[in-house]
This record gives structure tokens, sequence and C-alpha cells, in this order.
């Protein structure tokens, strides 16, 4: 059994019941979320083991979180309790005003995950861990966060890293900067990244363009492609993902869904090629209902998906 450890801000999401723009929504359903957080759901949903290193205030919300992750089997040993800063929260617009797609209104500044700081970061919990993964959102929220993130990154046995870059966070050029300079200090064994972050970081939206790139930092390399799939990249060959056609409820953690179900089934001994096809269907069906979580599958409700789609 494999053990990832992530770091990252834990959330909690405000999901719209109705779609259309939120000054005319009424209702609102809960979630806990944040991609470092839904990472760790997806790799314990399919057999191995996650830890999270984050911090959540002093509030409902924050117990909340911890609950919630530890009833999904995560390791929350590592959340500290932040006396002075409240859990973030954000709320999803849904199909507006571009159908099938979501949109996140943050109110995360000052969050207690926004204080995760090199202190937090365990020596011993993070060299025992098979895989250390962050994202381009922790190392965006604060200096400290991304200390922690460089820290953690340095004392890891393998990393991964997903650019999951968020323009609400910081400017384009930013984030080029600062995932640039995170490429150069550490080789990753895997790298997720999409053609829109591609874009940002490299100024190329061609996948097999930026992958010949990326490959100069990383072993494998996925690229997401959203409803057309994905595309893998390793030791020069290339392997693409199709996608599928399903009803489209909130597209949020969908990337996620596939990334952490990519990593948690290759670290179980699936060949590159099979866990991608695997972390696919996973995203595909988080697409189908509100929250980033709910709907991670099992392997065997997998296996279901591929024999009715196959």
């Amino acid at each position: 059994m494999a053990k990832l450890v992530t770091l990252g801000e834990i959330l909690i999401q405000f999901n719209a019941m109705s779609p259309g723009p939120l000054r005319h929504v009424n209702y609102f359903e809960k979630h806990v979320a944040g991609s470092e957080a839904n990472y760790c759901v997806a790799f314990v949903r399919q057999g191995n083991e996650c830890g999270i290193i984050s911090r959540v205030g002093n509030d409902e919300f924050g117990y909340n979180a911890i609950e919630w992750l530890r009833g999904k089997g995560v390791d929350v040993s590592k959340v500290r309790i932040d006396d002075s800063a409240p859990t973030g929260i954000f709320f999803v617009q849904r199909h507006y005003p571009v159908p099938y797609k979501s949109d996140s209104v943050y109110y995360r500044k000052g969050s207690a995950g926004s204080r995760l700081s090199p202190e937090d970061v365990d020596e011993k919990y993070v060299k025992g861990a098979d895989l250390v993964h962050s994202s381009g959102i922790t190392i965006a929220i604060s200096d400290t966060a991304k200390e922690a993130v460089y820290k953690a990154f340095d004392l890891a046995k393998s990393r991964s890293f997903d650019t999951n870059i968020r323009l609400k966070l910081w400017s384009p050029d930013k984030a080029r900067h600062e995932i640039m300079k995170l490429l150069n200090q550490f080789h990753l064994n895997f790298l997720i990244t999409d053609t829109d972050d591609s874009k940002i970081v490299l100024g190329e939206s061609d996948p097999d363009k930026a992958a010949r790139v990326l490959q100069n930092y990383a072993d494998i390399v996925v690229m997401k492609m959203g409803s057309k799939g994905a595309i893998l990249y390793y030791e020069g060959k290339k392997y693409y993902s199709h996608g599928y056609t399903v009803p489209v409820e909130d597209v949020v953690g969908a990337g996620d869904a596939l990334g952490g179900t990519f990593l948690s089934l290759y670290f179980r001994g699936f060949t590159l090629e099979r866990a991608l096809d695997y972390g696919v269907v996973a995203g595909t069906l988080n697409v189908m209902i509100r929250g980033d979580q709910e709907n991670l599958p099992s392997i065997e409700d997998i296996q279901r998906f591929l024999r009715e789609f196959s």
C-alpha cells in the first residue's frame, strides 16, 4: 500500500443548487473541497493511504473539513487548527455565462489554509511518504505556503505537481514565474497540467509541443483535455485516453479526480496507460454531480462504467 502526502488548503464549497448568476441563487449545497484534499480522497478511494498537511480555522467549517476527510480515510493528524484565521470558503456558479462551465468565487484571503508554513511540515512524516504532491494553487495562496511546498519537495522521495493555475489568485506573469521557478528547482516524477495552463506557463497550447518542453522537468506528464480526455507522455511515448459524453452538473474538481485516481492506481501496479484510462473515467463521473469528492469511484465502479461505454 502506497502513501501519498499532500500540501494545500482545505476549503468549504457552497455550490449553487440552481444554474445561473449567483445574484439570483437562493440555495446552496455545502461540500468539503480543495485540490489537495480532492487528490487525497481519490488516492484513498483506490486502496492506498494519504495524509494532508494543512490548516483550518477553529470554527465549524474547520471541524467539518477534518471530520469529513477523516471519514473518507484521510490521515488528518497534520491538519493544524489555527485560532487566528477562519477556514476558507468559496461559491460555485454553474452554467453561466458559459453552459457546462463553472466559475468559483473565493473568500479565502487571510484564511487559515493560506497560513500554511514550513513549520507545519514534519520531516519524518514527509520522508515516510512514497510520493509528495502539491499544486499551483498552494504556491499561489501565500509565500509561507509556497515555502512549505519547497521544504516538503526537498525532503520527498518522489514528487507530483498539478499546475492548477487559478487566475483569481495571481496574474499570468506571476504564475509563469513561480511555476517555472519550481520546475527548475525540483525534478518531478509526475507533472499534471492542461492546455490552458501550458499556454500561460510556456506560451504553447498545443499539447504535444508543450509536453516536449515539460518532459525536461518531469518523468511523466499528464495533459488534461477536459471532455476530450487526457494525454500521457513518458519516455518518448504518447498515449491518448479519450473522453466520454455525459450529463454535466459541475466541472469543478474533475481534474483532481483524474489526477488522484491516476496516481493511486499507478502506485497499485497498473500500467500508466490503464491508470490514465481509469483516471479519465473518475473525472467523467465527477462532472455529473455537485461537489468534488462525493462521486469519486472505486475500481469496481470504473470497471462497470467501462463495460457500458466500451
